[in-house]
């Protein structure tokens, strides 16, 4: 089997090799794949994701051949930030490449407050040292969600550039340290059920779609009775009619909540709440996502 590293911030994945189809997912620098197939003389490459199983074609500029297992032991950094320009010199230079948060690449020196990085494709670039975070490192979700609060929504879309339902969901709970599907309805199978809405947990997931059907939208629980979803926007919307961030319409399509099998979970930070203020409801923010 054929495996290689994606290369670029970002690479999408589609339904067929052409650029015209629909856009079934994405996929982070950093991230392990296979090589399934090949179309088009070898410009585009089925790849399936190591991560998480899922499937689509790309063009082969976005990923380099190499050994999974030796790429992420050396590859022991994500990027932080939403964003990032990472630049040729430690004082700037040109911008080798823009970094997206959670892409993945190996610290190979520091100066100062600077770090360097190598890129799976062995380009080298600068970036702040506060700007990265250990690979592992486990984020609260309350010290996350301010950050996307806003980011549009994107069919298929798994970046800060714009999520999807399931890849927002996806994004938030592996920063926190669990594993779960790309799809809503997978991730649905993936969880053990809770059987009230008022046991619902950070972390646990709401799911909506229509009586007798796949689930089609999944958010994530915050705790008394806010969750957090991307429609439209990354946005929160809450469970009980009486608050004003209740949503009639989305509620009338509530079907069930899990409790994603196994893994970490993460909450809320120590002495953090959340603040009432006029015109709703928001989450104290402590800034980089490194510093949470």
């Amino acid at each position: 089997m054929r495996t290689g590293i994606v290369a670029l911030p970002c690479v999408d994945l589609r339904r067929l090799p052409d650029h015209r189809s629909e856009l079934v997912s994405q996929l982070l620098m950093g991230e392990p794949v296979a090589i399934v197939g090949t179309a088009a003389r070898g410009e585009w490459l089925r790849l399936r994701s190591l991560e998480d199983g899922y499937a689509g074609w790309t063009r082969d500029w976005g990923v380099v051949g190499a050994e999974p297992a030796a790429w992420l032991h050396r590859a022991r950094h994500r990027v932080a930030d939403l964003w990032v320009a990472a630049t040729s010199a430690p004082e700037g230079g040109e911008t080798v490449s823009t970094l997206l948060w959670r892409n993945r690449a190996e610290l190979v020196a520091r100066r100062g407050e600077r770090s360097c990085l190598e890129l799976p494709d062995g380009r080298r670039c600068w970036v702040a040292a506060d700007q990265l975070m250990p690979a592992e490192a486990r984020v609260p979700l309350r010290a996350l969600v301010p950050l996307l609060l806003g980011i549009p929504y994107l069919w298929g879309g798994r970046t800060v550039q714009g999520f999807d339902c399931s890849g927002l969901v996806q994004q938030l709970l592996a920063a926190a340290g669990v594993a779960v599907p790309r799809d809503a309805h997978d991730q649905w199978r993936a969880c053990r059920p809770v059987r009230s809405p008022g046991r619902l947990r950070a972390g646990d997931l709401l799911f909506f779609g229509k009586p007798g059907r796949r689930m089609t939208h999944v958010a994530v629980a915050l705790g008394d009775g806010l969750f957090v979803h991307s429609m439209a926007r990354v946005r929160m919307s809450h469970t009980q009619p009486d608050n004003p961030l209740f949503d009639n319409e989305l509620m009338k399509w509530y079907r069930a909540a899990g409790r994603p099998r196994g893994g970490a979970r993460s909450g809320a930070l120590p002495g953090e709440k959340w603040v009432d203020k006029p015109g709703g409801l928001y989450l104290p923010c402590r800034g980089r996502i490194a510093r949470a």
